[in-house]
């Protein structure tokens, strides 16, 4: 087949078979290419410059509209016209009888004349003829006539004197018009498939939300040729300083296509208002923005993306992402997209101001817990000074005052105050940064001394402790303050599980394994814990005591872990609860019973 090279009516060469000039659809797609070509000297594409993504790759439309431009010429046409531009076909009925004139001479000619030619040749111009205004069912139909009526020539011209040539003349034209027949139908299926392409193209076009534009940056690339030929930064350095040659360039921008998201979002544009429109629209940084995709259109980049601002013809200031897709051919159209990012943007800020209010809060909450957390150890402290207190008193009031006692119970409210202090001091250091000034300490003697401070409460609810310790563990390095108050927490939870239980034995016991570290454990006689609630029992504010606080356990978890330890609690199958902490050490001698 010829090809024939032509100049596209939006730029470019492009090649197209010479047969397709016979297609009428085609020939007169490409009259109304030339025909309903909107020029415009603008576009509101361009937004203000904020940031700008050099070398990204192009869009997927991007890519798919420059390479139907190459692959699909009819597709291309096609979408270049909005619905309104479409071409319609010429009336059907004067082609119908003209191609019924024209069977009707050769038909006349083929059984009336003296030549002896292959005169039914000529239907398979009928059948061309046909493809303007008839379906695929209507050119098998045509084709059987033409082939009937080049037999029914042959018998009217030759039915008195028959011979072989006339009878060979006649099959050719049969076969030439069979041949022509199929050809036609291929070409009316090629034609439908194609314009089911052209649809579904063109509906992507106008139906994505994304705003797109087609662009012809000839005119502006020709303004800054003379400039360009000393460079790209001497291009930079004259549009900057030269404000008014800027907008120069860019209202010899034209704005070839646009779909109904693009005229949505900026309305539309053309020749009579393009300087009112541009008037109202822009901004400082607009110019900016368009110096850039100018400039990046003519350093031969393959696709340019911004992000910024542009004023809606509603007035709003829009937030979008703008990507310019080039051409490898600069000839050609710009194809510009514009995806609105406003309601993104401030979803994200509300976003961003919830979360500093949820960080304000959770900064609230903390100091709360911390609040708690020093009321609730530092109870306990207070309560032995009181009683220490009132217990001096008493000695002091009798007829012969006891100084002994009441010097000893002084010393208790001393030692008492002096503990509520380091309390309140190594609460704090956990709500701080930094690394706790940690020593050696004996673990068995923590378990010691906590069960002497709370030998009172003990004989009080007619609790029996049994002491199991392993002799001679090795020290670990941790605060003995925080330990101790660890330990003190789960004695009194175990005092508080055994209130209303008829047995009452409290037993705590320690133990070594070289491989873990030291582990303590605290088992009572209550009533258990149940299922549901072992899984949160260390969590904040969670308590099973109608007057708790949910803090103890919290807060011992927290001194375990920060001792690079682990605390966990367990059901004993005859009743009540056992709780662990293991804190492990480098030493590694010593030995115990874990289990």
């Amino acid at each position: 087949m010829n090809r024939a090279a032509y100049r596209s009516p939006l730029g470019g060469e492009c090649h197209r078979h010479r047969d397709d000039f016979d297609d009428p659809r085609m020939r007169d797609s490409g009259r109304a290419n030339h025909s309903t070509r909107i020029e415009i000297q603008e576009t509101k594409v361009i937004p203000p410059y904020t940031k700008v993504y050099p070398g990204r790759d192009a869009t997927d439309f991007g890519r798919l509209y420059h390479s139907l431009q190459d692959a699909c010429p009819a597709s291309y046409f096609a979408a270049q016209m909005t619905n309104s531009d479409r071409v319609q076909r010429p009336s059907q009925l004067p082609m119908a009888i003209a191609t019924a004139i024209l069977a009707a001479g050769i038909f006349a000619f083929d059984a009336f004349s003296t030549f002896e030619i292959a005169v039914a040749a000529l239907y398979i111009v009928v059948l061309l003829m046909a493809l303007r205004f008839t379906n695929v069912t209507g050119i098998i139909l045509i084709a059987l006539g033409c082939i009937g009526l080049t037999i029914l020539g042959y018998l009217i011209g030759h039915a008195n004197d028959p011979n072989e040539g006339a009878m060979l003349r006649g099959a050719v034209s049969a076969l030439a018009i069979a041949i022509a027949a199929v050809l036609c139908v291929q070409i009316r299926m090629s034609d439908a498939r194609l314009r089911r392409s052209e649809e579904r193209y063109r509906n992507i076009f106008q139906g994505t939300s994304v705003a797109i534009w087609e662009q012809d940056f000839t005119e502006a690339a020709n303004a800054c040729a003379p400039i360009l030929q000393q460079g790209i930064p001497r291009l930079r350095d004259y549009l900057t300083a030269n404000e008014g040659f800027l907008k120069h360039c860019l209202f010899l921008v034209r704005t070839l296509d646009a779909n109904d998201a693009a005229k949505q979002l900026i309305g539309d544009l053309d020749q009579k208002n393009v300087q009112q429109s541009w008037d109202a629209a822009l901004e400082p940084e607009t110019l900016v923005a368009f110096r850039e995709i100018l400039l990046a259109f003519l350093a031969g980049e393959s696709s340019f993306t911004i992000e910024a601002a542009i004023r809606a013809v509603n007035g709003e200031l829009r937030t979008t992402i703008v990507t310019a897709t080039f051409p490898t051919d600069r000839s050609r159209s710009v194809l510009i997209n514009s995806l609105d990012v406003t309601a993104k943007i401030a979803a994200e800020q509300a976003l961003q101001q919830s979360i500093a209010e949820l960080t304000r809060v959770s900064r609230i909450a903390t100091l709360g817990a911390l609040t708690a957390s020093i009321g609730h150890e530092v109870n306990q402290p207070l309560a032995a000074v009181v009683t220490n207190a009132e217990a001096a008193l008493r000695w002091l009031s009798r007829e012969r005052p006891d100084l002994g006692e009441t010097t000893a119970c002084l010393k208790e409210v001393v030692q008492e105050g002096r503990r509520a202090g380091g309390i309140i001091h190594r609460l704090r250091s956990l709500a701080v940064k930094g690394e706790l000034a940690r020593g050696p300490v004996d673990v068995n003697a923590i378990v010691t001394q906590v069960l002497a401070m709370v030998q009172r409460d003990l004989a009080q609810h007619q609790i029996s402790a049994v002491l199991d310790l392993t002799p001679d563990l090795p020290t670990i390095a941790g605060d003995e303050v925080q330990l101790q108050q660890v330990l003190m927490n789960l004695v009194n939870n175990a005092v508080h599980a055994m209130k209303a239980t008829a047995t009452k034995e409290l037993r705590v016991w320690s133990a070594f394994d070289a491989t873990r570290g030291i582990l303590v454990s605290v088992r009572d006689s209550g009533s258990g814990i149940p299922d549901d609630h072992m899984q949160r029992l260390f969590a904040p504010f969670f308590t099973t005591k109608a007057e708790g606080m949910g803090i103890g356990l919290s807060i011992s978890r927290s001194i375990i872990e920060s001792h690079h330890g682990r605390i966990w609690a367990e059901r004993n199958e005859s009743g009540g609860t056992t709780f662990h902490f293991m804190i492990p050490t480098a030493t590694a001698e010593g030995s115990g019973n874990l289990a």
